[in-house]
């Protein structure tokens, strides 16, 4: 038994850091940062200091088939700071060439503590439209959350990495984002407990990306509970790649 999950653990940590997992790795990411620089615009320079800020590494090749992200540090109705990185996707599994499989995470820095809803410690649904509505609801073993965000803005149109066309003008996203974030304690029972964050933002960053995106887009996604078990076992995959390097993604 103690093999089987060393090998569904290496498979799934091997498979979490190939292709298509900027969705996956919420903590490559400063959220709570600030920046000091310029921008220059149209012959105008804009220049900020201590500006909240947001950096992140995307890992792999390209992105997922299609995808959608949400990300704000700019709240009202908090006490102390507050971070939130939410995203999904359908990505292809590593070494299955046709396979695809959902994946998201909503992650949330408050109050010097870090909030992870992941497959591998619950369960995350969400709710996307093509355009103008996100909705997540998470829960773990011991807390819940919900995020809702909506814009009227019609977004701007980007480029990004794919893995059929290179680098293309694959999603939209805006900054002007309405966005309502909430956090409870989860009861024995499963319902509900006490209300530990409710905060809203008209700053929040949101975008679809990729394709296709006939209608609204339902998923759900949770680990299997073997596989939540074999992600305990202590698996170097950073060691393995360095006996193997001719394995190892690129971006990584």
């Amino acid at each position: 038994m103690f093999c089987l999950r060393l090998i569904f653990a290496f498979f799934f940590k091997f498979g979490m850091s190939l292709v298509r997992n900027q969705i996956l790795r919420d903590r490559d990411a400063s959220v709570e940062g600030t920046a000091k620089s310029w921008i220059e615009w149209d012959g105008e320079r804009f220049e900020f200091k201590d500006a909240p800020s947001y950096s992140e590494k995307n890992w792999g090749g390209a992105f997922p088939r299609k995808w959608f992200w949400v990300q704000c540090n700019v709240f009202e109705g908090a006490s102390g700071e507050v971070a939130l990185t939410a995203a999904g996707g359908l990505r292809q599994l590593p070494g299955l060439s046709e396979t695809f499989e959902n994946a998201a995470l909503i992650g949330v820095h408050y109050d010097g503590n870090f909030y992870e809803f992941v497959p591998w410690n619950g369960v995350v649904n969400w709710e996307i439209a093509q355009w103008g509505s996100w909705y997540m609801a998470a829960e773990n073993e011991m807390h819940m959350v919900e995020l809702t965000a909506t814009t009227k803005d019609p977004g701007t149109t980007l480029r990004a990495p794919t893995s059929e066309a290179g680098l293309a003008s694959a999603c939209k996203d805006t900054c002007y984002g309405e966005l309502r974030l909430q956090i409870w304690e989860r009861r024995y029972d499963g319902a509900q407990g006490k209300l530990i964050l409710d905060v809203t933002s008209d700053m929040a960053a949101v975008e679809v990306g990729g394709g296709p995106w006939f209608n609204t887009w339902k998923g759900k996604t949770a680990a299997p509970e073997l596989l939540k078990r074999a992600l305990n076992v202590p698996v170097d995959v950073d060691g393995f790649y360095g006996l193997v390097p001719i394995l190892k993604p690129p971006g990584l």
